[in-house]
């Protein structure tokens, strides 16, 4: 194409066709948004981050001994998260308690990880429900603060979690992702053989898992977590105050009133 025949066609466009042209444009951008930030979650690699140091924050205003700083899945700025090597950095750092997630795989074992698929966290790609747990422990953690500090690292059994809070003196915040009936008297199970039913607490933002561990167990802590204190959430608390509420407090629809 000549330069002139170049130029009449861009005339032609831009006179008749430019509201089609921009019509496929905005379309071509649309599909290809959600592929991008897809792809860049993906690929979203955690790095270690240095601790606050909330002595000169909110230790000065506050009675100490009604503090209780619990570490979010494990000390999971200086470790990968929900593993064991984050529950000895909690410890290490002075945490009381380290609230941790928990999923079941294929065959039934309760094992301890945020994220539904492995893919985020580590080697291989997959929903751990889709996994047996043998076939899960194949999988290394290549993903989360320090990993290369902490070589062959595996997504740890719920017991061998609560193991390891024994031994380095912390209290579980055991959040439960997903579940069956059946998975939940093995919960219980694996909570009460290792000492900690009087002791750990259970949360989960799925109402009825909570209701169904304390129709099997009056004594377990239980907290149910909501993004905001609604008429539903308030009426819920109300209707069985056995089952804590944990809320967002920076939302203002969370106020003092409601929360009184």
């Amino acid at each position: 194409m000549n330069k002139e025949a170049f130029k009449r066609s861009f005339r032609i466009i831009k006179r008749k066709k430019w509201p089609i042209v921009l019509a496929v444009l905005i379309v071509i951008a649309a599909i290809s948004a959600p592929i991008v930030s897809n792809a860049v979650a993906l690929h979203k690699r955690y790095t270690a981050k240095s601790p606050i140091a909330l002595s000169s924050i909110y230790v000065k205003k506050t009675d100490q001994n009604k503090i209780n700083l619990i570490a979010h899945r494990g000390f999971s700025c200086q470790a990968p998260e929900n593993t064991i090597a984050a529950i000895k950095k909690a410890a290490e750092y002075g945490f009381d308690t380290v609230e941790i997630d928990i999923r079941q795989t294929a065959d039934s074992v309760w094992v301890v990880s945020h994220d539904a698929d492995i893919k985020g966290m580590t080697d291989k790609s997959g929903k751990i429900s889709s996994y047996t747990y043998y076939d899960l422990i194949t999988a290394d953690i290549d993903n989360g603060a320090n990993h290369k500090n902490y070589g062959g690292l595996k997504i740890a059994t719920l017991d061998q979690m609560l193991q390891a809070c024994l031994a380095n003196n912390v209290k579980p915040m055991i959040e439960i992702k997903d579940y069956t009936d059946e998975g939940l008297d093995t919960l219980l199970q694996i909570i009460d053989k290792n000492g900690f039913t009087e002791s750990c607490s259970v949360i989960s933002f799925d109402r009825n898992a909570l209701n169904k561990v304390r129709e099997r167990n009056g004594k377990i802590e239980l907290y149910a977590l909501v993004s905001k204190l609604d008429k539903d959430t308030l009426k819920q608390c109300l209707d069985d105050p056995t089952i804590g509420v944990s809320f967002n407090g920076h939302q203002r629809i969370n106020n003092e009133k409601k929360i009184k």
